[in-house]
């Protein structure tokens, strides 16, 4: 897999959103209003209003969509940040890439490990890149952990468990965050 090259910092990343739901509106879309090195230029959402709502308070100059096609036939368009639900994700990236896009996913990247690899293969023959969002990576107890790993105060980790509990519990508990 290519390493990370930040791209030329003299224009912005020319960003399309692909799902617009809960996540996309509160952490993706406050991200990248404050980041000037993406310009989001296009929103796709097969709910017509929330790329309508989105357009209108947050990213005025971008189009909106709700045919994922459409968004990543454009020539306008770098990169594309997956925020549908998860099982269309690998879909969409090899879609992505086969459009000459680089990606970036919500997790997890694909609900099995047969569609992972292949969005890993889609990306590699692209030559772009594959960023899935795996924001638990960086925190203090997951750096923690790799500190005693690397250490070698675990001995030998050939398996791993983990689990965080949220206080407000499962979200959307009997829809399709918790049944896909």
């Amino acid at each position: 897999m290519k390493r990370f090259q930040p791209f030329p910092s003299d224009k912005p990343v020319r960003l399309g959103l692909i799902g617009c739901g809960g996540i996309c509106r509160g952490v993706h879309v406050p991200a990248y209003r404050k980041d000037s090195r993406v310009e989001v230029v296009a929103l796709c959402d097969i709910v017509p209003d929330r790329t309508a709502r989105l357009v209108r308070d947050a990213f005025p100059a971008a189009q909106a969509c709700t045919d994922y096609r459409e968004l990543l036939a454009r020539p306008d368009i770098d990169a594309v940040d997956i925020c549908t639900p998860n099982h269309l994700h690998s879909e969409i990236a090899i879609a992505a890439f086969q459009a000459g896009k680089h990606v970036m996913c919500e997790k997890p990247d694909a609900t099995d490990p047969v569609k992972a690899e292949a969005m890993k293969a889609a990306a590699e023959q692209a030559g772009k890149l594959l960023m899935v969002m795996r924001n638990n990576r960086f925190t203090d107890a997951s750096k923690m952990a790799r500190r005693f790993i690397e250490a070698g105060k675990m001995g030998e980790v050939y398996a791993a468990r983990c689990g965080w509990q949220r206080r407000r519990g499962i979200p959307g508990r009997g829809g399709w965050f918790t049944t896909r």
